[in-house]
């Protein structure tokens, strides 16, 4: 079970002092109206309004508490919704990790990023476009906007300095990026990846099938080649181990393509001489001219469940202090 406004759970916290609140006023009461009538008052009479009030104030705290369950939003199962969307939305997903400064794809693995970013952004200029960056951490570097002066400024600047924290971490990267779709548009939204694969790009499974429910797929660019290379150093030379030899650093194309297929997207790699092409083809046919039907899942609403339970043990509750109980007796 989850909850759309956990917030409101916190109100729970009030119920036991409600419940005791209203046997204290049974109490009261019990002893109001025996002082009051004294020895007229039978003793089986006495114990039927002890028992009544007993059991109204029960009755009316576990009503309480379903109804501030209800006001938390409570959401278990799902079911598909058609979902009609046009247009394009595209966040580029950035690695900026040390391991894209390698030049075993001319300029270097982040400078070749640039033009292809640059050059797919531009055959869409109607489309909005934003960019996440990501290392250990991500950083939205530009939210969605359809200023593309905006958008190539911020892409002449992807470095590694842009995130301090290392590694390369996917799990927290994903979500940041599909965050910056705004909810409720009829737009086809798409995360393009690039990065090398990184012997460290772990991402769990769950978030994969989290964006592929949303309807939101992954197009994946390698963004190096199979033989590797070494990472430059500020010193002029390469960043080495600690034997002194240079770092080789591959790339894990498998994983990339995981990615990809999960998410319902493409995997593509940088050192394709139509990798551009490529690109724009499969994204032009995606958001196509017309309109395309998409299904997605989404958490089922159960607030009314316990807005209905409630609302019987109210009823419940006026019969008990409606009912005559000495009939019983």
């Amino acid at each position: 079970m989850t909850f759309l406004y956990p917030v409101y759970l916190w109100l729970l916290l009030g119920v036991p002092l409600v419940m005791g609140l209203l046997l204290f006023a049974a109490w009261r009461s019990r002893e109001a109206l025996t002082a009051y009538l004294g020895g007229k008052l039978l003793q089986d009479a006495l114990e039927i309004l002890v028992l009544k009030n007993f059991i109204s104030a029960v009755l009316f705290t576990m009503a309480l508490a379903l109804l501030v369950v209800s006001l938390g939003g409570p959401q278990w199962g799902s079911r598909s919704v058609e979902e009609e969307r046009r247009g394009l939305e595209l966040v580029f997903l950035v690695d900026v990790s040390n391991s894209m400064l390698v030049e075993d794809v001319l300029p270097s693995r982040l400078a070749r990023t640039r033009e292809v970013a640059r050059s797919v952004a531009s055959r869409f200029p109607e489309a909005s476009k934003g960019i996440v960056v990501f290392k250990g951490g991500s950083s939205v570097l530009v939210p969605l906007t359809g200023d593309p002066a905006a958008f190539d400024l911020a892409i002449s600047y992807l470095s590694p300095s842009l995130v301090t924290s290392p590694g390369t971490d996917l799990n927290e990267a994903l979500p940041a990026a599909a965050d910056l779709f705004p909810g409720g548009t009829p737009r086809h939204r798409v995360i393009l990846l690039f990065s090398d694969g990184g012997h460290d790009l772990g991402v769990s499974r769950q978030v994969l099938e989290d964006l592929r429910d949303r309807g939101t797929p992954v197009f994946t660019v390698l963004t190096g080649t199979p033989a590797g290379g070494t990472i430059p150093a500020t010193d002029g030379g390469v960043l080495r181990d600690g034997h002194g030899d240079p770092v080789i650093v591959g790339v894990n194309s498998r994983r990339m393509e995981e990615i990809a297929s999960v998410t319902g997207g493409k995997a593509y790699s940088i050192s394709e001489t139509t990798i551009v092409n490529r690109l724009v083809q499969d994204l032009e046919h995606l958001s196509g001219e017309g309109v395309s039907v998409l299904f997605r899942q989404v958490s089922v609403d159960r607030y009314h469940l316990f807005v209905l339970a409630a609302l019987g043990l109210l009823v419940v509750m006026i019969l008990v202090q409606s009912f005559r109980w000495r009939d019983l007796l």
